[in-house]
């Protein structure tokens, strides 16, 4: 469990939308999409293409906001499945 017993159950007072968008999409996604975008600038801009214009085309902008989006919200949903099962079987186990 990424999360103590107690600090789960503050986090899961606040709701999983909440979670998904700070956990998940913010902190998980946003450094994912990061990298990303400065691989795709190694591996798939033209020759000729400065790393200003690469960062300044929408086509960028949009892979950028689309693989933070997703891989955040999957793996903000894993977690958020991890972390309840972990958190049942505490529960289960204090009982």
């Amino acid at each position: 469990m990424k999360h103590s017993p107690a600090a789960w159950a503050e986090k899961r007072k606040k709701g999983i939308v909440k979670y998904l968008l700070i956990d998940g999409i913010l902190l998980t996604g946003g450094p994912f999409a990061l990298v990303l975008q400065v691989v795709g600038y190694f591996l798939l801009t033209e020759s000729g293409t400065s790393f200003g214009q690469y960062f300044t085309e929408s086509r960028t902008w949009m892979t950028f906001f689309f693989h933070g989006t997703l891989f955040g919200g999957i793996m903000g949903l894993i977690n958020w499945r991890r972390n309840e099962k972990f958190f049942a079987a505490a529960s289960q186990d204090v009982k």
